[in-house]
């Protein structure tokens, strides 16, 4: 860990990121000019009549204005004042007539404006229709509701013994403040640490930041950083953070068995940050205790010779180094965590499917079924959904002892210690779209990707075998009857395993059917189809979630309010 830190993460956050995805900005340019698509608004902007429309009391102050209303008309305040009606074109902006494309509108509590009308209050020249995206924003206020499309870059170097379970390992993250407030301190989850790691522990020895070491604090799974200087927004920071790890065995997420490992959670992660604060991991084993922020990936991963490794993201090389196999992997795109599993006899088969490369590491399971419901999945959820952005997909079937299948970016794991079935599969891959491409908050809000997939399933069955989404269907319901639970509890109240997949997984699917049927399949799919263009690499909020839905779903924002605890 040398001077060199600093360069070689601004080498990183030019290499890796597009200039959307991760970018820097001058040091020191607190509230800088950016454009509409590098931030990310909640509530989320909708489509109306071909133009985007905004929440005006959420973004107004942002802007240096404000925006109040009474029923269905509302004074926005800027540089000039605007008086609109909601259904009606005919505007006033500085006492004069103002003409409209688009209608505002009410929807929940938000009143939405098109964002030309917007601008024009604070006078920014008029909008080119062409180019809405890359317009540049007024400078802005701190506040919240509105983040940067900032992506951190992790750079892992490993060491890992599988027959002892000891990994060695040092951390490069360069960190881009994405907020429109300074930062004193990052906060990281341990996950080895918590219940999640089943006997597993992890210790971090040393934590530079700007090349300087500091005392980073760390209790149970957390541990927190302290910055020797405020990060101001659009600010980079630079960490060095050289950890152990040590593997339990166990047929669990980051366990090994016999001679399989599967590492997931294996190293100090970001905790993402929220209007309630940094999220932690959850005192529970079951669920998904934790989540995260995508990011880029850098990894090298040094192995005895002999074993195979797959991992969530793509293999980019690797080379010999004495006894040991060191392997490169790269994200391609931002992901959610990193996470690898090895063996030393698996039979590794290769299948193109369009432009994703499928690695297949199995033994004896039925390959030809493996492969046709990946592919048949990964077609019909990237035309339901949207594109699958990399191009890599792994499945590897490993000992699971609690879990039938687990999911993580472009990596499936299958457990092999029960009999086989296909609709995992099916559920992990649309886990690609409803977990990875777009994040939420597993430890609260786990009926967004869990029930999403759970009804994503029942999609692909309804497509390719009537009679078994029929029988599948079903069951979901009989199961789902057992409890009057909401779905969006935090994961420790459900108690036990049984009652957390009854309501999350099994009410989760039944409430996006009934959206389904209330919306209509097509407009609930425009619906969702939109949230993974705007929300792609981000973290939904469940209220922009159901914004989108109602909105584009056409149906009443309060309809299914006995699925949720308010």
């Amino acid at each position: 860990m040398t001077k060199k830190i600093i360069l070689l993460a601004v080498v990183m956050l030019v290499a890796l990121g597009a200039p959307s995805e991760c970018s820097l900005a001058p040091a020191r340019q607190a509230f800088p000019h950016a454009t509409f698509k590098q931030v990310v608004l909640n509530p989320p902007p909708l489509e109306a009549g071909g133009q985007l429309c905004v929440a005006a009391g959420d973004l107004m102050p942002l802007f240096g204005g404000s925006a109040s209303w009474d029923k269905h008309k509302a004074i926005v305040r800027g540089a000039e004042a605007a008086v609109v009606s909601t259904g009606s074109p005919e505007a006033r902006l500085g006492g004069k007539p103002y003409l409209l494309e688009t209608a505002p509108f009410l929807l929940g509590n938000n009143f939405y404006i098109p964002l030309k009308l917007a601008l024009a209050v604070v006078g920014q020249a008029a909008m080119d229709n062409s180019g809405a995206d890359n317009f540049p924003l007024p400078p802005m206020q701190a506040g919240t509701g509105l983040h940067f499309r900032y992506y951190p870059v992790y750079d892992l170097r490993a060491s890992y013994d599988p027959a002892s379970g000891r990994l060695e390992g040092e951390l490069l993250l360069a960190y881009q403040n994405p907020h429109l407030f300074p930062l004193k301190q990052l906060h990281f989850n341990l996950p080895a640490n918590a219940a999640y790691g089943n006997g597993s522990n992890l210790a971090v020895k040393q934590v530079i930041v700007n090349n300087r070491p500091v005392k980073a604090s760390s209790r149970g799974s957390r541990m927190v950083v302290p910055l020797p200087q405020q990060l101001a927004p659009r600010e980079t920071v630079v960490l060095a953070i050289s950890f152990c790890t040590q593997v339990a065995e166990g047929q669990t997420r980051l366990g090994r068995s016999g001679d399989v490992s599967v590492l997931a959670g294996w190293y100090p992660v970001l905790a993402p940050y929220s209007e309630e604060g940094w999220s932690g991991v959850a005192a529970v084993s079951y669920g998904e205790p934790y989540y995260t922020s995508a990011a880029h990936y850098r990894v090298e991963l040094a192995l005895p010779g002999e074993f195979q490794v797959l991992a969530s993201s793509r293999l980019t090389g690797r080379y010999q180094n004495g006894d040991l196999t060191v392997w490169r992997f790269s994200s391609e795109h931002p992901i959610r965590e990193f996470t690898f599993t090895a063996s030393t006899s698996w039979q590794l088969s290769s299948h193109q499917l369009g432009p994703v490369q499928l690695l297949l590491a199995c033994r004896d399971e039925p390959r030809d079924i493996i492969i046709d419901t990946a592919s048949q999945a990964l077609n019909l959820f990237q035309e339901i959904y949207g594109p699958y952005p990399y191009s890599f997909l792994n499945i590897a079937f490993v000992p699971l002892e609690n879990f039938a299948g687990m999911e993580y970016p472009g990596l499936i794991l299958i457990s092999d210690s029960r009999p086989f079935s296909p609709s995992v599969i099916v559920h992990e891959m649309a886990h690609q779209w409803w977990y990875n491409l777009v994040g939420s908050d597993s430890t609260r809000e786990a009926w967004i990707d869990e029930g999403l997939a759970e009804y994503s399933t029942l999609l692909y069955y309804r497509n390719y075998d009537p009679a078994l989404y029929r029988d599948r269907l079903a069951e979901i319901k009989r199961l789902a009857e057992q409890t009057a639970l909401p779905v969006n509890l935090p994961l420790e109240e459900y108690g036990s395993e049984v009652a957390y997949r009854r309501a999350v997984y099994n009410r989760g699917a039944l409430l996006w059917l009934q959206l389904e049927a209330a919306a209509g399949r097509d407009r609930l799919h425009q619906a969702l189809a939109y949230v993974q263009r705007y929300y792609r690499y981000e973290i939904v909020p469940p209220r922009s979630l159901l914004t989108a839905i109602t909105y584009y779903g056409r149906i009443e924002s309060d309809a299914f309010p006995h699925f949720f605890r308010n």
